[in-house]
């Protein structure tokens, strides 16, 4: 069978299965029982029309959304077949470009003027005046298929050089965290662990060089998560107190670190390829035609740095590390 819509008659949200291809339409996608769920009528209200009048109301129409996505997640975890892209670490399932999929559709249907740029599927072109999405719709792919807990859906968005809309969605706790214009779930903790966190593969030896330098120097202990979204999500709740990523791709960094950026706490640096910093959520011409270009190609757009306001010297020893 091929996917079909979740309906009144028919209330199941089926998971589109793509063999890895993530240019299948959705319609052309198969489906199995297996990977279904069975859907309310609130949340079809919210997938056949919902009221988008406010940036709250999107948002809590995005978290309801989200929810039943979640859950297929975790479905579809024990099951699914796992494939390479292009290294041999580098994985996707069906369940990420089934999930995005899905996303769009909904984007497609209820937000056509704004711009939905996945990790799975072709990046369209962006411009100044865009609301721009960045959606991983599997945060921490290799946790996932390795049954691990550790993975979560990234959707952040910037608009007008700001942060709009972001959420980290936790399948496994069904829990996260949001940020609007207006509002945020999230409290800085007065008192965060002293450990820095950030991600690499297990195979990257300079990474990891730069990691123990950055350790020594501190005296602080390390933290990871193997999910850059993760590792964002629990320095929210307090598990760590810096955090740094270099050639960071906007759907891992821009969910966590615009929520994060509600805080006065937190000093949040973005540096891009060329050596420049920015704001990672800038609309100014010249980052926007910075963006499409790395869209272009491997989608690595610069490095983040977030760490406490009131310890500059720690921000400093990461930044010199990182250069030397």
């Amino acid at each position: 069978m091929t996917w079909k819509e979740p309906s009144k008659e028919n209330p199941t949200l089926y998971l589109p299965l793509t063999q890895a291809n993530p240019d299948l339409p959705l319609d052309s996608c198969t489906i199995t029982d297996k990977f279904s769920i069975k859907v309310s009528p609130f949340w079809l209200s919210i997938w056949k029309s919902p009221n988008n009048s406010s940036t709250e109301t999107l948002c809590q129409n995005l978290l309801n959304l989200l929810a039943p996505l979640a859950e297929l997640t975790i479905i579809a975890q024990q099951h699914i077949p796992i494939h390479s892209k292009n290294e041999p670490h580098d994985l996707v399932t069906d369940t990420d470009i089934g999930i995005e999929l899905l996303l769009k559709k909904w984007f497609n249907n209820h937000l056509p003027n704004h711009k939905l740029i996945g990790e799975e599927t072709k990046k369209p072109t962006i411009n100044e005046t865009d609301i721009c999405w960045y959606l991983d719709p599997i945060d921490g792919t290799a946790n996932y298929a390795s049954k691990k807990d550790n993975f979560c859906i990234n959707l952040g968005s910037t608009f007008n050089g700001n942060p709009y809309i972001n959420i980290v969605y936790h399948p496994k706790t069904k829990t996260y965290h949001y940020q609007t214009p207006k509002q945020t779930s999230y409290k800085a903790l007065t008192n965060p662990e002293k450990k820095i966190c950030t991600e690499f593969y297990p195979h990257r030896t300079k990474e990891k060089a730069i990691y123990d330098t950055i350790l020594k120097q501190t005296n602080w202990q390390p933290f990871q998560t193997q999910a850059l979204g993760i590792s964002l999500y629990e320095m929210m709740n307090g598990k760590c107190s810096a955090f740094y990523k270099p050639n960071g791709k906007p759907w891992d960094i821009m969910a966590g670190a615009a929520i994060l950026s509600t805080s006065d706490y937190w000093d949040i640096t973005f540096v891009t390829k060329t050596y420049q910093a920015i704001s990672l959520f800038s609309n100014e011409p010249n980052v926007i035609s910075y963006l499409n270009d790395c869209f272009k190609t491997n989608c690595r757009i610069g490095t983040l740095i977030i760490t406490p306001r009131q310890n500059p010297k720690l921000k400093e020893i990461i930044i010199n590390t990182l250069q030397s």
